[in-house]
């Protein structure tokens, strides 16, 4: 195209939507970051992305342009809008984020879901256009969530880009192909219930967020790990315009854990965050290029390559306040570690997901305790500003668990398949899975119900179940039964045979088993259990961990983290092969870390992590 003096070359696609947007009668001022930031300047890029969120949030509109009409596309954008049209009627995103009333919610998904199975023509071309490159892009989100007006355009169709949106949830249920093909739709949902959030002022006063965030880094980052970017870096980079500790660093260093966010310690230590921001955008109103409390690993740097911005990003997560070890929980090797150029402890967002993390989700408390302690994780040689002195290495405080004696083959299924426990099973104990035998596990119940709730991490397969029928005040006991529940009832549904069981054993089965699901139970062990391997340790527990280990690795607590980890040792260090769940009560809820922290039971230990 031809631009001031000379011409610039781009591709095909930007060709056709320059043409496609211009007015035939009057100028169009536009920006297009492919026109107007250049590429090739590193110094530039790094400057100009800093500045991209000011220019969609001040924009007029944001354009998306989704390519050229297709066959059936007027289908799709009809069908977006009867949805959409269907959700503001019954009001069933104000229900749903207010947790009320869920009678109209339910009427209207089913309206919606109707509609899909009596026009599945139109459902499909709704999904052949919510798998355009697009919505695969990482930095595409930035330009929805802080735009004021978002219109979707295909040649010269127009929408409401939001109605677009409100209809990826019902694709991600009636679409499904595998484990994690559709997670870009269900992050695109949660940006649309964001949107819906703010406008409706649906969001109690203990969780509203900053204006045009979508919450902390670290979430972000794992729901966005299947996206796309050219240059990984930008798997980063992308997210910071849009997240707690890019908008406000200071957030990234005073996030304190609290069950109560209501109590008074918690009110007052909004206020103090409250009064730091203040004082933060007061500090950087001094002048271009003050960025008062950003640590280097939140500034966008063309001039680091991609292991360092994601190391450095990893150790600050690390080491800010209350440190915790969550960001380990997002490490899945698909190679052996130890060859990679990565330290092992990092993650690579730049490898989409492959396994459900243990530890990522706020679940189990592996590495915490009751106390007074400054901070959860112990980490030497980690200063908040200065460069360690070996930033490859992480050295960190914990104990030794167990060492993995057996392990069987990888789980590696398709979506619609059953997990292949019978295997997993005969290769473990030399024995067929069924029929049941009275075998007990250490903890007492049944030693195949113990293998069958390590599949889905226990309570992690009760919290899934909570799809199906969310329960007001739900606990930790709560999704351990469900867990329980749904396990009693696939056991009972694959076994013919129970002559084996005693009559107490099997009336706790049948008891169990009528409040449970067998189709629940496949849908949980398909999520923690894929790409995953069960094992069983030296001293006869059962657990499942990342699919790179082997027999002889070590089972390790590492202070801080919520999972246990399974570690490597080396000649002169350990790697980090990820989490794990172990089916030991004391273990996964902090009850042996106690024992270490308070009463020395084991020994200490200061891992070398490379």
């Amino acid at each position: 195209m031809w631009c001031g003096s000379g011409y610039i070359y781009i591709k095909a696609n930007l060709d056709i939507a320059l043409r496609s947007l211009r007015l035939p009668n009057q100028l169009r001022r536009l920006w297009v970051d492919a026109l107007c930031i250049d590429q090739s300047n590193v110094e530039e890029r790094g400057r100009q992305v800093q500045y991209m969120r000011q220019m969609y949030k001040y924009a007029n509109r944001t354009m998306v342009w989704l390519g050229l009409k297709s066959r059936g596309i007027e289908e799709a954008f009809s069908l977006a809008q009867d949805v959409a049209q269907i959700r503001n009627s019954f009001g069933v995103d104000i229900l749903t984020l207010a947790s009320t009333n869920t009678e109209p919610v339910t009427t209207a998904y089913e309206l919606i879901f109707d509609m899909f199975n009596a026009n599945t023509q139109a459902a499909d071309r709704l999904t052949e256009l919510l798998e355009r490159g697009y919505f695969m892009r990482t930095w595409c989100i930035q330009e929805v969530v802080v735009s004021n007006w978002c219109v979707a355009k295909c040649e010269d169709l127009e929408a409401n880009f939001m109605d677009l949106l409100s209809t990826t949830i019902f694709v991600y249920y009636f679409r499904q192909k595998s484990i994690f093909a559709q997670r870009p739709l269900e992050f695109w949902n949660s940006v649309y219930m964001n949107r819906q959030a703010r406008h409706s002022n649906s969001l109690a006063p203990q969780d509203q967020r900053l204006e045009g965030s979508l919450g902390p880094l670290l979430p972000l980052l794992a729901g966005a790990r299947d996206f796309q970017a050219t240059d990984a870096r930008d798997k980063i980079f992308s997210l910071l315009g849009i997240s707690d500790e890019g908008l406000m660093p200071i957030l990234g260093l005073t996030r304190v854990m609290a069950s109560n966010k209501n109590s008074l310690s918690m009110r007052f230590l909004r206020h103090a965050q409250q009064g730091l921001t203040s004082l933060a955008e007061q500090v950087n109103r001094a002048g271009p290029g003050v960025d008062f409390g950003r640590h280097k690993a939140l500034k966008p740097d063309y001039t680091r390559d991609t292991r360092e911005v994601y190391r450095d990003l990893a150790r600050f997560m690390i080491r800010t306040s209350p440190r915790m070890l969550d960001v380990l929980s997002y490490v899945q090797h698909s190679d052996d570690p130890s060859t990679s150029i990565f330290p092992s402890w990092v993650p690579q967002w730049c490898q989409p997901r492959s396994v459900s993390p243990i530890g990522g989700v706020g679940c189990f408390l592996a590495g915490l305790c009751d106390g007074h302690f400054r901070y959860f994780a112990v980490v030497h040689d980690c200063p908040l500003s200065a460069q360690p002195m070996r930033p490859d290495v992480l050295l960190i405080d914990g104990y030794f668990a167990d060492r993995i004696a057996s392990v069987a083959d990888v789980f590696d299924f398709e979506f619609f398949q059953c997990p292949p426990l019978e295997a997993s099973w005969q290769q473990l104990f030399g024995s067929p899975l069924f029929p049941l035998s009275p075998r007990t596990y250490r903890n007492g119940e049944l030693l195949q119900m113990a293998f069958c709730k390590t599949l889905m991490a226990d309570c992690l397969g009760g919290i899934v179940d909570e799809a199906f029928s969310i329960s007001e005040g739900a606990t930790r006991a709560t999704y351990a039964t469900k867990a329980h529940a749904n396990a009693a009832a696939y056991l009972l549904n694959n076994d013919a045979d129970r002559s084996a069981l005693s009559p107490s054993d099997l009336a706790s089965l049948n008891s169990a088993a009528s409040n449970g699901s067998v189709e629940r139970y496949i849908i949980s062990t398909r999520s923690f259990s894929y790409h995953r391997r069960v094992y069983l340790t030296q001293n006869g527990f059962i657990g499942i961990g990342p699919r790179m280990m082997r027999p002889g690795d070590e089972v390790c607590v590492l202070f801080g983290g919520r999972a246990p980890f399974v570690l490597r040792r080396m000649q002169d260090h350990h790697i980090l092969l990820g989490d794990t769940y172990v089916h030991d009560e004391n273990l996964m809820w902090g009850k042996l870390t106690e024992g270490v922290r308070f009463r020395n039971q084991l020994p200490i230990v200061t891992y070398e992590i490379r």
